[in-house]
């Protein structure tokens, strides 16, 4: 069922994909930031989210996260809560009723670090070749317009 709103222009729906899709950039940004993320924690997240549009419009919300071990559970997964929430308010402006989060297993950091260092060194690298793309363009663009303006 998706969400309704009805303004003087016409009806606007955003369906529960759209409302799942963005709890799951939510979280896959936190989860990042954090460094508790891998492709095998992507796929379960996407498969875990479960989103429920209640009667009076609002949205319930579980899912199902790892968190990183020796990190405080109960905060990591309230902070979770807040992403998904504050996101959800500001990019859907869907009230949010409650947001269930279940902890499933811990990822030892040590785990995760040497993914992070590859993943670190393969975004460098493509910015740098996007920079050496890019900078040849705009040194012939100001050399023709030298010639013009000779």
């Amino acid at each position: 069922m998706p969400l309704n709103e009805e303004n003087d222009f016409g009806e606007i729906s955003i369906s529960e994909n759209v409302l799942k899709d963005l709890v799951f950039k939510s979280v896959e940004g936190y989860l990042k930031e954090q460094k508790v993320y891998n492709e095998k924690i992507q796929k379960d997240l996407q498969k875990s989210i479960k989103i429920t549009i209640n009667d009076d419009a609002s949205v319930s919300i579980s899912l199902k996260v790892p968190a990183k071990y020796g990190q405080n559970i109960v905060e990591f997964s309230k902070n979770i809560q807040k992403v998904i929430k504050d996101d959800l308010e500001k990019i859907a402006e869907v009230y949010v009723s409650n947001i269930d989060v279940s902890i499933e297993n811990l990822v030892k950091p040590e785990e995760l670090e040497e993914e992070y260092e590859e993943i670190e060194e393969t975004e460098e690298t493509e910015e740098e070749t996007l920079e050496n793309e890019e900078s040849p363009e705009s040194e012939k663009e100001d050399d023709e317009q030298k010639d013009k303006n000779e």
